[in-house]
C-alpha cells in the first residue's frame, strides 16, 4: 500500500490545518449591537426565528462556532438554536445549524463574555443565519446574543449532512 500524498490528500490536510487555525469573527461587528431573541409561549416552545446575518453578507461558506449570550431578561434554562437559509426567509425544516442549552442563574449574567460552543456544518456562502430559543418559564423571555463564526473550507469527500433530526 502506497502512502503517496496525492494533491487531493495534501489539499485536505491544508483544509484541516485551516480549520484548526482559522480566525474567528464576531457578528454583529458593532459592539453596541446585538440580536434580541424572544422565547415562545407556553414553556418549552421556540420563539420566532430572528435574522442574525442577512442574506448575501458573507461571500464564503462558514461555520458558526459559538454564541455569546450578552443579556437576558430572566434567570432560567435557555435552549438556543441557530439555523440558516439560502433565501431571505427563515430556515425550513432540518436547516438547523446547531444548538446549545445553558442555565443562567443570575441576571445580569455573571459571565456575559463566555463563548458557548456550537459546531455548525458548512453553511453555504451568502446564506442568511437565524436564531431562536425557548425557556422553561412559559413567558416571552428575551436574550441578546452575538455569534462567532469562521470560514469553512471544503474537503474532497465531505460527510453529507444528515437529512433529519436528531442529527
Amino acid at each position: 500500500m502506497s502512502l503517496l500524498l496525492t494533491p487531493r490528500v495534501i489539499r485536505d490536510i491544508s483544509a484541516l490545518e485551516h480549520y484548526q487555525h482559522s480566525r474567528w469573527r464576531v457578528y454583529p461587528q458593532v459592539v453596541t449591537d446585538s440580536v434580541e431573541l424572544a422565547a415562545g409561549t407556553p414553556a418549552n416552545t421556540f420563539g420566532d426565528w430572528v435574522q442574525i446575518i442577512p442574506i448575501d453578507t458573507i461571500p464564503f461558506s462558514l461555520n458558526v462556532i459559538g454564541v455569546v449570550i450578552e443579556e437576558v431578561s430572566v434567570a432560567t434554562t435557555y435552549h438556543i438554536q441557530l439555523g440558516y437559509s439560502t433565501t431571505a426567509d427563515p430556515p425550513g425544516a432540518n436547516y438547523e445549524a446547531g444548538e446549545r442549552r445553558v442555565r443562567l442563574v443570575t441576571v445580569p449574567i455573571a459571565r456575559a463574555t463566555e463563548l458557548l460552543a456550537i459546531q455548525s456544518q458548512n453553511i453555504p456562502a451568502n446564506s442568511s443565519v437565524w436564531g431562536r430559543f425557548k425557556t422553561a418559564t412559559g413567558d416571552e423571555d428575551t436574550a441578546d446574543i452575538s455569534i462567532v463564526l469562521s470560514r469553512h473550507v471544503e474537503v474532497s469527500s465531505p460527510v453529507p449532512k444528515w437529512p433529519a433530526f436528531p442529527w
